[in-house]
């Protein structure tokens, strides 16, 4: 998630809604929005942070704290109560804004002042977190309306990739012969929380995840439980009832968390079954593992079987948790760990800090050795799209993503391909050649994996004439494969039901099966094979799965921006 996290807003708006005025009645306090560093949209762009020049009121920061360019920008918006923009240099020790300034380098900033318009935008933007509501917010930071500030829905066309996308992008134009230059920035919701029982360690739970920004509801279906504690209903909703009624309640999609710890096993089994027949992306069974196995052997009379990956049983990380505080918190960082697609382990095991004894990544390999006769004469990994050769595309993205390392395979004109990623300066790029490219796919693939590290889980692959497959995806298999192990690819609509695409993620395991095959496209044989046992990343449509075949194929690629 690389957007603005919807407790950051919750404590922004709580901030300003304490507002200070000055005795002329001018606004005093400033909003700072990070927008760039070094001309680039980075992870942390859309950073807020809420600053008044004099004593600061609780929530804020107090200006005269900071140095340069930070102080004098609020001082002189906070003056003349009009927003700007500043490009500042700021050093690695400089104090940062909220904890997105990480990096020394150019850093620009959009200063407004806060007066009622901002405060009535930020608190829709309130209002669309607490619904579980995704939005993008686009303030305009150069330009003719510097400041004006615009929400859109998921699924409006101004923003919707950057949503999908997940990513802060500035969209630049020329009006009048002017440039205007606009910062969208998504806001994705934490997703609801139905939790289901009325004990402390639910209370803890309850509590844990309405600070971290998630709505929440608690139910219990016994009569009178809730009001075993002493509950905060301005943090979370009670609902009296079972399945069914929570259900309505709380409408829960793809993105709810389902908790089950009534500690009650025929009001459990109720609930986990209500749950496991949801689209709840998460269904967490507090308790044992042996009683988890109970019930879900229960259930499994009943044909009901959990869907891949949404079911966390028992419920929680392993923390050693004994109390029911431990308990809650090892749920809550579970949950958290799911919906950032990671395993939930220890950081220090991810840190590489030394390269020779840097636990291995997952590698990508791009197979860019092949004719492609259809596309007649020219090369068609050299063709243009965007502004920028077809396989440039193909490198950069994969690069832009956490493949470690990303293996290039090169065979037909070669040198036409190595002229078109020459340039490109990352350790991680590797290039190798296929001397028997002409006898098909599948002789690259067996370069490619005999450059994998020894070490790594699995390889990444992708084709060099697919350069609508963005980091976005790339990551999203890849946190895949690392919950799963399995084999992972992404499917999308077709005419005759969902199609295969890429990235795909082969494990190890299947190394030795790819390489015996004697088909041509002995990877497309081992995915037809274990297609059953796979792990599928579902996808709205084929945007990013368009290739390269024939020279009429670039004009379907979309324009950018």
């Amino acid at each position: 998630m690389n957007g603005i996290r919807p407790k950051e807003i919750l404590d922004l708006l709580h901030a300003i809604e304490n507002d200070v005025r000055g005795p002329s009645g001018a606004a005093q306090l400033v909003l700072a929005t990070a927008v760039s560093l070094n001309g680039s949209v980075y992870a942390r762009a859309g950073a807020m942070g809420v600053f008044v020049p004099e004593e600061a009121v609780p929530g804020t920061i107090n200006a005269k704290s900071l140095a340069g360019g930070l102080y004098s920008g609020i001082e002189a918006t906070a003056a003349e109560g009009t927003p700007r923009l500043a490009r500042l240099k700021i050093a690695e020790d400089d104090p940062i804004l909220g904890h997105g300034f990480l990096a020394a380098g150019l850093i620009e900033v959009l200063f407004e002042p806060v007066d009622d318009a901002l405060r009535a935008h930020l608190r829709k933007v309130r209002d669309a977190v607490r619904g579980a509501e995704g939005i993008v917010c686009a303030v305009e930071v150069e330009g003719p309306e510097v400041g004006k500030r615009t929400l859109y829905r998921a699924d409006q066309a101004p923003a919707k990739d950057c949503y999908k996308e997940d990513t802060p992008e500035l969209v630049e134009e020329t009006v009048d012969g002017k440039l205007r230059r606009t910062f969208l920035c998504p806001i994705r919701p934490m997703g609801k929380v139905l939790i289901f029982g009325s004990g402390p360690d639910a209370a803890f739970l309850a509590s844990y995840l309405s600070d971290l920004g998630f709505p929440v509801h608690v139910a219990d279906p016994r009569p009178g439980r809730l009001r075993n504690i002493n509950w905060d209903r301005s943090r979370a909703a009670l609902v009296e009832g079972g399945w069914e009624v929570a259900a309505a309640a709380v409408s829960p999609d793809e993105d709810t968390s389902v908790v089950v710890m009534t500690h009650h096993i025929d009001e459990d089994r109720a609930v986990l079954k209500g749950a496991l027949l949801s689209p709840a992306g998460y269904v967490g069974v507090a308790g044992s593992l042996k009683r988890a196995r109970d019930l879900l052997g229960a259930l499994e009379l009943e044909g009901i079987r959990p869907r891949p990956g949404a079911l966390f049983a028992p419920a929680g990380l392993d923390i050693g948790a004994e109390t029911p505080e431990e308990t809650a918190l090892g749920i809550a960082s579970e949950i958290l760990a799911a919906r950032s697609g990671r395993k939930g382990g220890r950081l220090s095991a991810r840190a590489r800090p030394h390269a020779d004894h840097a636990a291995p990544g997952l590698p990508g390999l791009i197979l860019a050795a092949g004719r492609g006769r259809r596309f007649g004469a020219g090369h068609k990994l050299s063709a243009m799209v965007q502004g920028r050769p077809v396989l440039k595309h193909v490198v950069e993205n994969a690069l832009a993503s956490t493949l470690d390392p990303v293996i290039v395979v090169l065979g037909c004109e070669a040198a036409a391909a190595l002229k078109v990623i020459a340039g490109i300066d990352d350790s991680r790029l590797r290039v190798v050649f296929n001397p028997c490219w002409a006898s098909g796919k599948a002789s690259s693939i067996e370069v490619g994996l005999r450059e994998a590290p020894a070490g790594a889980a699995g390889v990444l692959a992708l084709l060099g004439d697919m350069p609508m497959v963005k980091p976005w995806l790339i990551d999203r298999v890849v946190s895949e494969f690392e919950l799963s192990g399995k084999l992972v690819f992404p499917v999308f609509p077709g005419p005759d039901g969902p199609q295969r695409g890429y990235p795909t993620a082969f494990p190890r395991s299947l190394f030795g099966e790819i390489k015996a095959l004697t088909a041509d496209d002995s990877a497309a044989e081992a995915v037809r094979r274990h297609w059953s046992e796979a792990r599928r990343v579902a996808l709205e449509d084929s945007e990013t799965q368009l290739d390269i075949d024939k020279p009429e194929d670039l004009e379907l690629l979309p324009e950018p921006g």
